[in-house]
């Protein structure tokens, strides 16, 4: 948390130290590169990180915009849900919303450094979802305007329930990687059993 307040705590700094050194010596030349060796040392002592630690801490930023990014289609999309009339594709819906979620939850905790690939991957296809939801409602309002409404919305319908089986297995998959340490566990909790001296 220090390194975020690095920057602004070393242009104050500086300021400062132009002020002050301009004030004092009148000199135009002085004061900026005071002020600027200031800010500078100023800078490193408040965010000492290590290039390493910048670089994850960058990833992990660059991750978190990319699921919040990911979360508003989300929210978008069960929106738009609330409009669809047929109770198996709104429900196919209102999975694939609860699902991505959980599934952002569980790779951040699970495996973070594949957050950011995950949120990417998986915004691509919201985004792709969202079309779909759009043009299925403007099916749904407007069927007079396209040829064979029913199949187009039987398709929508499929696209919708394979999304959200496809969020569901994601979730699984995150899963299997957890019940595989579990499983290990189980193996070193439960004592070695001790052998039998013929009491």
């Amino acid at each position: 948390m220090r390194h975020r307040l690095a920057a602004p705590v070393a242009l104050a700094a500086a300021v400062a130290a132009f002020a002050v050194v301009f004030l004092v010596t009148g000199s135009l030349i002085w004061a900026p590169l005071l002020a600027v060796g200031a800010a500078i040392g100023l800078y490193l002592m408040i965010d000492d990180r290590s290039a390493t630690r910048v670089d994850s801490d960058s990833y992990a930023d660059d991750a978190r915009g990319r699921v919040e990014e990911a979360l508003r289609v989300v929210h978008g999309i069960e929106r738009l849900s609330r409009d669809v009339r047929h109770t198996e594709a709104r429900r196919a819906l209102e999975d694939a919303c609860r699902y991505v979620p959980e599934l952002f939850d569980r790779v951040r905790d699970r495996s973070p450094d594949s957050l950011y690939s995950t949120a990417a991957q998986v915004g691509g296809h919201l985004r792709s979802l969202d079309g779909v939801v759009r043009q299925y409602l403007d099916i749904q309002r407007q069927p007079v305007l396209y040829h064979d409404p029913e199949r187009l919305q039987r398709d929508g319908e499929q696209a919708f329930r394979r999304f959200a089986d496809f969020a569901l297995d994601s979730v699984r998959l995150v899963n299997q990687g957890e019940i595989a340490q579990y499983t290990a566990n189980l193996g070193t909790v439960a004592p070695p059993s001790l052998p039998d001296l013929g009491r």
